[in-house]
């Protein structure tokens, strides 16, 4: 990972039917991270179309400067068991900004 600039994304799939409680779990998360990163901005998404009775959330984290990879670590590390009615893995993928233009 660059040394600034990463961005976290976290997907994942939960039952619509316990959605209410994962929401709840994960307002829950967000503020404990929020308490130890005060700089750390969090977004949480939902994907429009929906294949079956499961909806995908993302979550993005990224704070000025970028993540760095210790950051990373205790954000995942924190995340690692929310929410509890998940249904399969938690797929973890960090992103940096491309370089200006014409500096590549």
């Amino acid at each position: 990972m660059a040394e600034s600039g990463g961005e976290l994304y976290v997907y994942y799939r939960v039952p619509r039917a316990d959605s209410a409680q994962a929401q709840t779990e994960m307002a829950a998360v967000h503020e404990t991270l929020r308490q130890r990163f005060p700089a750390l901005e969090s977004q949480w998404l939902q994907r429009l179309e929906n294949r079956d009775e499961m909806l995908t959330w993302m979550e993005i984290h990224r704070q000025p400067g970028g993540l760095d990879a210790s950051t990373v670590a205790h954000i995942c590390e924190t995340l690692l068991p929310w929410p509890s009615v998940r249904v399969g893995p938690r797929h973890v993928e960090v992103f940096a900004s491309l370089p200006a233009r014409g500096v590549l």
